[in-house]
């Protein structure tokens, strides 16, 4: 999660509380004019920022309202992780884990546990779980160098990612303690970032990190890609499933501008927040309460909550 591409490189170089501030609310803007074809939609918006933050990205939504994710202060690294539950903001550092590391957290799902990533001492990366009981888990998958959990589902089944030397990020699925890799037939890399509770999996493939799409698994294992009509070079990812199979995440337009979208059954709907540089969906609920990140016309992140009318 903490390393997914959303938030290294590509970004970086597109740019050169609760409060749940009020952005406005508006028709969720069809992002260019040949997506009419398509479906529209409307949501009202909301700003979430974590007190005296300089940058918040949601990672993760329930259908309580509970949302998580990771900030940073002073406008540079390391980022921490974060969660609104019970009325109020908080840091998460469980039995002082994270420490003063990067660490970026997701959920929690609708039993309350949260789960993410952080970096220990020598920069490499576990993925972890908090059960609402509050015990910390360490997630690691054998043999790797570097993990992260991106989703628990309702019956502990884990959708996460490893990477070795060479970078390249492969997933896996870790359901009544057996891992099963999970790789697009002939992808180069294989990035899983939502399971539903029935076990579909979406995420991102790509043959060439300069273009990604995003792919659905079944239950039965089967690939297929997800491809937003209107993604330009910079292609489509998916971030997230519900239970009703509505699946939300972004996309890149032939100028190279981020833009959000939901698909059901091959149908689209464009997101995005009003005024927005960029929109990055990452959740959606079993409502249809999407929430993300975006820019704001001076470059800097905000957490957003979109809720449909």
């Amino acid at each position: 999660m903490s390393n997914h591409r959303v938030s290294r490189s590509r970004l970086a170089a597109a740019i050169g509380i609760f409060a749940l501030a009020l952005a406005g609310t508006a028709a969720a803007a069809t992002a260019e004019p040949e997506a009419l074809a398509n479906v529209s939609a409307t949501y009202s918006y909301q700003t979430v920022d974590y007190p005296g933050a300089s940058l918040t990205i949601i990672w993760g939504l329930n259908d309580f309202g509970q949302i998580s994710g990771e900030y940073q202060t002073g406008g540079a690294p390391p980022s921490h992780a974060w969660a609104y539950r019970d009325g109020h903001f908080e840091t998460l550092d469980p039995d002082g884990l994270f420490g003063d590391r990067k660490a970026a957290a997701g959920g929690p799902n609708d039993l309350g546990t949260l789960y993410g990533a952080y970096a220990d001492a020598s920069t490499h990366e576990h993925g972890f779980m908090i059960p609402w009981w509050g015990q910390v888990e360490t997630v690691d998958f054998p043999g790797h160098l570097n993990s992260n959990v991106d989703g628990i589902n309702l019956f502990g089944a884990i959708a996460g990612v490893y990477w070795d030397a060479d970078g390249a990020f492969h997933g896996m699925l870790r359901r009544y303690g057996r891992d099963t890799p999970i790789d697009v037939p002939g992808a180069h890399e294989t990035y899983p970032l939502g399971i539903g509770n029935s076990g579909e999996i979406v995420g991102y493939w790509d043959d060439d990190p300069a273009s990604t799409h995003g792919f659905y698994r079944g239950t039965n294992g089967r690939f297929s890609s997800i491809d937003v009509p209107l993604a330009g070079p910079g292609g489509t990812v998916a971030f997230s499933i519900n239970d009703v199979g509505q699946i939300t995440g972004y996309y890149t337009n032939p100028a190279g501008a981020l833009h959000g979208f939901i698909e059901k059954n091959g149908k689209f709907t464009y997101v995005d927040v009003p005024g927005a540089l960029y929109t990055i969906p990452t959740q959606i609920n079993n409502f249809g309460v999407i929430a993300g990140q975006y820019f704001d016309t001076t470059g800097k992140r905000h957490g957003f909550v979109a809720t449909p009318w």
